[in-house]
Formats: C-alpha cells, sequence, structure tokens
C-alpha cells in the first residue's frame, strides 16, 4: 500500500529515480494498478523530468502482501512506481523487474508489454 508521503523507485527508464506520493485517486492508499499522483524527488543528470515537478504513476509493486482470487499471495521487497504521461501512455520504453498480471485487468496493457516479466 501506498499513503501520500510514501517514497517510492520508479522501475522504468524514463531518467527518475525515486518519487513520493502526493494523492492517491481512488482511495486513501494505492495498491497494484493504482493511478497516484507522485512529485518527483531523484533524477539522473540531463534528465527529460526535472526534479520537484508533478507527474502522474501507476503502482506497480508494493511490499504489502497481495491476496489473488485463487487463495494465493504476492509481495515484492520494495514499492516501485511507473510514470506516465497525460494521456496514459508510459514514459519509459522499457520496465525493470516483474509486473503483476492485475496490471492487465487493470488497463494497463502497454505497460505490461513493457515489462521483462509478468507474475
Amino acid at each position: 500500500m501506498l499513503y501520500p508521503g510514501s517514497r517510492a523507485k520508479v522501475c522504468d527508464n524514463s531518467g527518475v529515480l525515486v518519487v513520493k506520493c502526493i494523492n492517491c485517486y481512488s482511495k486513501q492508499y494505492a495498491q497494484v494498478g493504482d493511478l497516484i499522483s507522485v512529485v518527483i524527488e531523484k533524477v539522473l543528470p540531463n534528465s527529460k523530468h526535472p526534479k520537484g515537478s508533478i507527474s502522474k504513476a501507476i503502482v506497480c509493486q508494493t511490499k504489502k502482501k497481495m491476496k489473488r482470487g485463487d487463495g494465493s499471495s504476492i509481495k515484492f521487497d520494495l514499492n516501485s512506481v511507473a510514470l506516465i504521461s497525460a494521456t496514459g501512455n508510459p514514459v519509459g520504453t522499457r520496465v525493470f523487474g516483474p509486473v503483476v498480471h492485475e496490471l492487465r485487468a487493470a488497463g494497463h496493457t502497454k505497460l505490461v508489454s513493457l515489462s521483462n516479466s509478468v507474475f
């Protein structure tokens, strides 16, 4: 779960390293597949996105254990997000690390296709 004020790593190659959640659109917290509003805290040199700018992101991985419909559960070592543009397309061209197949059900098929593995 990501609450407003939570920090997360960025799992795409957009040039942004660390972001801070400032708003969750669906509830008080965000789970995998939810849209959040973030402020950029740490970037690579010569990045297109300046430090301190506000962007939107999709939650890809969370530390909190997530239950699935078949009774299994999955959790990750860190919270990570992927930045998206205003039109809803991913900013990066690659997604590092695995993503869960619940992203496909949430309508983020472009993000799933950029990943190298789907759990």
